[in-house]
């Protein structure tokens, strides 16, 4: 007999999947609560990208089978990409688990239910903040990357399931929808990703969108363009760059080099509107050197565009192309990868400082999140910063804000409508 379900663990990356997963127990009758010891199910979704995020998912592992230990009934399903990466191999340890599925199987998870495929019209959540997936897997077999090996290649959705997912998420109550995909850019259905965003946005103008995991080969021209065209398209765009280095970007497998880039952010930051861009960057890799290292600080710290820049220590992932091929020696020493990592870690910080003081005394649109705390137009949710401000107003609420301090890349406003 059905009974209360909780879903636990993943990035917001996965969130999609989530709300999928989510919405076939909820067609099977079971009921989303918040505390696992109240919960008679717990569906862990996990991450396994790069070596840290598998041991996390592995440390979860370890809580739910405590979790389960502690009550005969319960039940417990492993999803994602944990499972996604590395099959059972028979070896043993997996037996406690109810159902083992890989990313976005719903199916595995509607047959283990005894459900027909066609009983989930859609996605479903609660949030204000929601995501919705344009693909599935990715193509571009980057040589670090395990991703292909979890999803597989690029499966665009078509845009008749998008539009369906986009209404029901409307329906149910969405503020702001981020498009994601693995490679969200090369969505090619209907005239690409910019037509489908233009869509979105007539159909649903009081629905904030925001574009999500921008491969840089992948960007169509005008695509900023979309941000002056229609106000609810965020003024925002994740382009995760890797690195800027020809040599490097080449021994990556990026399918770019470095004049590229300098042609897209100088794009960026000449844009009309004030655009927001968030980057990922790779320090460590193989064979890096430091005028190679040197050349990509320059990058950072030349356009102002950039509003927010992660960075990550190379990781050899079993399975990738650079896991076979490192020789010894390639690897910069943890002590200068540590550095480096400190090193564009200032560079974020120049660029927080320089957009808090752009922002200071501007009136911006700002979402409640939660009493006290929303993101702006700049900011996207749960990966950026933060926005304080004294309010009651529920979430997904749109105030205008004066922006009065900055600290980090968190700010500080007062409600003025």
């Amino acid at each position: 007999m059905p009974g209360a379900f909780v879903l636990t663990l993943g990035c917001p990356k996965n969130e999609a999947d989530s709300d999928s997963f989510q919405a076939c127990l909820r067609a099977a009758g079971w009921e989303l609560i918040d505390d696992p010891e109240d919960a008679d199910l717990l569906l862990l979704n996990t991450c396994a990208f790069i070596q840290p995020a598998v041991e996390e998912s592995m440390e979860a592992i370890g809580e739910a089978l405590d979790w389960k230990s502690r009550k005969r009934s319960r039940k417990l399903v492993l999803a994602g990409c944990l499972p996604g990466r590395f099959h059972d191999d028979g070896s043993g340890g997996l037996s406690d688990f109810d159902l083992i599925i890989g990313p976005a199987d719903t199916g595995g998870l509607l047959d283990w239910l005894g459900l027909p495929p066609e009983s989930v019209p859609g996605v479903y959540g609660r949030r204000h903040l929601r995501y919705l997936k344009v693909s599935e897997g990715c193509s571009n077999r980057c040589a670090y990357c395990t991703i292909p090996l979890i999803r597989g290649p690029r499966r665009d959705r078509s845009t008749g399931e998008i539009l369906r997912d986009a209404a029901m998420m409307v329906h149910q109550g969405a503020g702001e929808i981020g498009l994601v995909g693995q490679d969200t850019g090369a969505w090619s259905e209907d005239g690409g990703i910019h037509r489908l965003v233009g869509t979105l946005a007539e159909e649903y103008p009081d629905v904030w969108f925001r574009l999500y995991y921008l491969h840089p080969a992948h960007i169509v021209p005008g695509l900023a363009g979309l941000m002056t065209e229609h106000g609810n398209v965020m003024p925002y765009l994740d382009v995760p760059v890797q690195h800027c280095s020809d040599r490097i970007l080449k021994r990556m497998g990026r399918g770019y080099g470095r004049a590229l880039l300098e042609e897209l952010f100088t794009g960026f930051d000449d844009s009309v509107a004030d655009l927001a861009v968030r980057t990922t960057v790779i320090v460590g890799y193989p064979g890096e050197t430091e005028n190679e290292f040197l050349e990509l600080m320059g990058f950072l710290s030349r356009h102002r565009c950039i509003r927010t820049v992660a960075a990550f220590p190379f990781w050899p992932e079993e399975g990738t192309t650079e896991y076979f091929r490192i020789r010894p020696g390639e690897l910069p020493s943890p002590e200068t990868v540590q550095s480096r990592l400190s090193q564009v870690g200032d560079a974020a910080d120049a660029h927080y400082r320089d957009w808090g003081e752009r922002l200071e005394d501007r009136v911006l649109q700002v979402m409640v999140d939660s009493p006290g705390t929303g993101h702006t137009v700049f900011d996207a949710p749960l990966v950026d910063g933060t926005c304080f401000l004294e309010s009651d107003e529920p979430e997904g609420t749109v105030l205008e804000c004066r922006i009065t301090d900055y600290e980090g890349p968190d700010l500080t406003a007062e409600v003025i409508a």
